[in-house]
């Protein structure tokens, strides 16, 4: 989605943070509810958004949020 905003947006928002009128950060938030469920683990980050990231001049933030009860039996059931 972020590189659909195309480059000339990033290149705008690298002129922006490089004068120091702004800060540009992508912000990405992750709640995992069922850390038996391999979709809700793991974030990609491709090339194209490394590149245009590195363009707008842009920070990343990853905030991960693991919800999970101790003690289920797939827990206590170690060998």
């Amino acid at each position: 989605m972020v590189v659909g905003w195309g480059l000339d947006l990033a290149n705008s928002l690298g002129r922006l943070a490089d004068s120091g009128e702004a800060i540009v950060s992508l912000e990405i938030v992750q709640e995992i509810r069922d850390i038996d469920d391999p979709q809700q683990k793991g974030i990609l980050l491709g090339v194209d958004l490394l590149s245009w990231m590195g363009t707008a001049r842009a920070s990343l933030d990853i905030d991960q949020y693991v919800y999970h009860e101790c003690g289920h039996e797939s827990d206590s059931a170690v060998p």
